[in-house]
């Protein structure tokens, strides 16, 4: 027997049938005998219909009506569920965010998590119902104490359903979508996109964080920091989906569901060179060419950046290269560029192409589950660096990762 957290999207609730079906896969997930809390969405365009409404009347409706309003929109799908697993003889309860005990910021529209209050869930999951909890809201102590209904922002139900699992320690988190899983790209503009059998948390935050729309960086966040197994898989087949992976369980500390800590390591690669490519042609495949031009000498580059110029007549532009790699391959680096240039017809020299080369540089790197979604955490790094007097050459970031190139001689005092 598993403890498992079910999450339906709208469009998996859309309507009666689908809703019914919806009941059928729970009382199956149940007759075998796993303990079940499912936690949908509002039936289909109904979010969008609920601000449409809004809007009509007012082209700036207060924050704290509006989640009075789209909080109305996860009670319905509950209880029509909680109905539907009744005609199918399961036991069921529904629950509003509120009533399920998930305590959030007091900030309307986008509140983080701080935590969930499981003590009637477990009661109810140890008398024998499936309990069905209404996604994307919650409860915050307003003025004088008294309770507020606060909804989680975009991609809310995700959050709310990995954030059931963590607290409640549960076996897994399966997340229930109109996809077969995490695809390689949109298979709606690539048809032969590929399913992923399986993909790390670190990885889903990147892919999640560049647009792939199936979980939100926050869902996959919270399954990162607290090891929660999560599974994508497709509401309208039994195949298995796509497992992310995520490490061992991790208790939740008291820091606050959503607000430990956004970084959890910080790490420094000395002995790396920098080299520098400016007034490059722009033009599609000067990239490509210098790239694998590299690539073919056996040189791994690591961080890469590029700027545009605007050129001397209208409509012509120039770019800047720039890019890391051990310092002991700088000079057949540079031999490379210097080829790559003459052969786009960019010399080095005088009112040409600039190539530059430097070793003794060390990179410093702080990483962490969805850094780049929390507000102040790449500035607090420059300001920290900047106040022990340790200037920047180039810096990358992604949603895991911040990355800064130093002066080699500093890197020890930056780390």
């Amino acid at each position: 027997m598993a403890l498992l957290v079910q999450k339906f999207g709208g469009t998996s609730v859309a309507d009666v049938t689908r809703i019914q079906a919806v009941a059928r896969r729970v009382a199956l997930s149940r007759e075998e005998g796993h303990e079940l809390v499912v936690v949908v969405s509002a039936m289909g365009h109904t979010t969008d219909q609920l601000t449409g409404l809004a809007r009509a009347i007012s082209g700036d409706p207060p924050q704290r009506e509006m989640d009075m309003l789209l909080a109305t929109g996860e009670q319905v799908s509950i209880a029509l569920l909680s109905i539907a697993l009744h005609a199918e003889g399961v036991p069921a309860v529904s629950m509003t965010g509120p009533q399920a005990g998930i305590v959030t910021e007091s900030a309307h529209g986008r509140a983080r998590i701080l935590e969930i209050r499981t003590e009637r869930l477990r009661r109810l999951i140890d008398d024998g119902h499936v309990v069905v909890v209404a996604g994307f809201q919650g409860t915050s102590v307003g003025p004088g104490g008294t309770p507020e209904i606060t909804t989680l922002g975009r991609g809310g139900s995700d959050t709310s359903a990995v954030a059931l699992a963590a607290a409640l320690g549960a076996d897994a988190c399966e997340i229930y979508t109109d996809v077969p899983g995490v695809l390689t790209t949109d298979p709606r503009k690539v048809a032969d996109a590929q399913l992923m059998e399986q993909v790390s948390c670190d990885e889903m935050l990147e892919l999640a964080s560049l647009g792939a729309a199936v979980l939100h960086p926050r869902a996959v966040e919270i399954a990162r920091n607290y090891g929660v197994p999560l599974v994508v898989r497709s509401s309208w087949s039994d195949a298995p989906g796509t497992l992310l992976t995520s490490g061992e369980p991790r208790p939740i500390g008291m820091g606050g569901l959503e607000l430990g800590k956004p970084v959890d390591g910080a790490e420094l690669e000395s002995q790396q060179a920098v080299v520098a490519l400016s007034h490059v042609p722009d033009r599609p495949g000067v990239a490509a060419q210098l790239f694998e031009a590299l690539g073919a000498a056996g040189l791994n580059v690591d961080l890469i950046v590029q700027a545009t110029h605007v050129g001397s007549g209208p409509g012509t532009y120039t770019n800047d290269i720039a890019f890391t790699l051990p310092e002991t391959d700088l000079a057949l680096a540079q031999l490379v560029c210097r080829e790559v240039l003459a052969g786009l017809g960019a010399e080095v020299g005088d009112g040409g192409a600039q190539l530059s080369g430097e070793a003794g540089m060390a990179k410093i790197s702080i990483s962490g589950a969805g850094i780049m979604g929390r507000p102040g955490v790449a500035a607090r790094l420059f300001d920290t660096l900047a106040r022990y007097g340790i200037n920047l050459r180039l810096i990358a970031t992604s949603e895991v990762k911040v990355s800064c190139l130093v002066a080699g001689e500093l890197g020890a005092r930056a780390l």
